[in-house]
């Protein structure tokens, strides 16, 4: 399973019925295009970690704009 893939299954469990998974591509913002807020962003988060167990640190999060920098950071982690 490809880190999307993974990606698609963490919000689709944590977001349920108000995830959209047709608009989930990499050019995708979490704010914006995805209607995220800060406590989604978090839940998001916390769902990521424990599916790829990584830790995510106060930095990661000034960078995480698009679902292309969530894969890459996740990448990062896991090198």
């Amino acid at each position: 399973m490809t880190t999307m893939e993974r990606l698609i299954k963490v919000f689709s469990a944590v977001f349920e019925d108000q995830f959209d998974a047709s608009a989930f591509t990499e050019n995708s913002t979490l704010l914006g295009d995805l209607g995220m807020t800060s406590i989604s962003l978090l839940y998001m988060a916390m769902a990521t970690e424990e599916e790829f167990g990584i830790k995510f640190c106060n930095e990661d999060f000034a960078t995480l704009i698009t679902v292309g920098d969530v894969i890459a950071c996740i990448q990062q982690k896991l090198a």
